[in-house]
């Protein structure tokens, strides 16, 4: 929290602390523990992420871009000044590629110096049984500590979503293979954590969705060329940690840069793949 904060003064954003009887006034849904802290960031909202994604593609095919659909891609080819994809409906040359392989990344790349984990995750949704999560200000949450996880009021009004911290993922193993079965026992932390910080929340969940993100071991992505003679074409986008898609414009513009000048105006030390030891 003190991070938080100290990046709020940094960059002058509209902000909120609250103390525990302002919170129960307003947003009597959580409760609280001693010592905790609450920020509230004033500006905080929410997309809508398969229309951004079907909105997104939709301009880049009015901008000239051909996106093959249901197409896997199997093989990434550096060949002379340039780079070879090779999917199941043939094989095409470009200039560069820009990679973003996501939880098939070390499928796809076999040979990458560096570690991702791929890990299982398991999002859950549940009914409100008071009208406190639905009011004129309904905020999604993070919670940072005993337990790292996370939630938002869905906008239609029913139910709740809740997510857990990568401490908390099992290994998903082969990712062409993800068990998409949740066991009772899976729900088990979720509970505990209604019934102690969420309870106007039903304990049982409506629905429930299972999928996949790669963590590297410092939870910074690699971005950058790909080490290697020959694969300076190739710029690999990986390893997220659970942070890319809200982040996905930013990057979106890094990986062009990368790609038609081979440098960004941004800092990247930090998650450069360029002399890079550690995931």
């Amino acid at each position: 929290m003190a991070t938080v904060l100290q990046s709020i003064a940094e960059h002058g954003l509209d902000h909120e602390v609250l103390d525990a009887e302002t919170l129960a006034k307003r947003f009597p849904q959580y409760r609280l523990e001693d010592g905790d802290a609450v920020v509230l960031d004033r500006r905080a909202g929410f997309i809508r992420p398969e229309l951004t994604i079907q909105t997104a593609a939709r301009r880049a095919e009015q901008l000239g871009a051909v996106i093959h659909r249901y197409t896997t891609v199997r093989e990434i080819v550096p060949v002379a000044n340039g780079v070879e994809i090779r999917t199941d409906a043939g094989s095409e040359r470009f200039d560069t590629a820009v990679v973003t392989p996501g939880p098939w990344v070390n499928d796809l790349l076999p040979d990458l110096p560096w570690e991702v984990d791929i890990c299982r995750l398991i999002s859950a949704w549940f009914v409100p049984t008071t009208d406190a999560w639905f009011g004129e200000e309904r905020p999604a949450f993070i919670r940072t500590s005993p337990t790292n996880f996370y939630g938002l009021p869905s906008p239609d009004g029913m139910s709740v979503k809740l997510g857990l911290s990568q401490a908390l993922h099992k290994l998903a193993g082969d990712p062409n293979q993800l068990d998409r079965t949740v066991q009772p026992e899976e729900l088990q932390t979720y509970s505990e954590l209604i019934g102690r910080y969420l309870p106007d929340l039903h304990p049982h969940p409506t629905r429930l969705s299972v999928y996949m993100e790669g963590y590297t071991k410092s939870n910074h992505p690699l971005v950058g060329p790909l080490p290697g003679t020959g694969n300076e074409n190739v710029i690999l986008l990986a390893g997220f940690s659970g942070h890319g898609f809200k982040l996905s414009p930013a990057y979106g513009d890094i990986a062009a840069d990368l790609a038609l000048n081979g440098s960004s105006p941004q800092p990247l030390d930090f998650i450069s793949t360029a002399d890079r030891t550690a995931a």
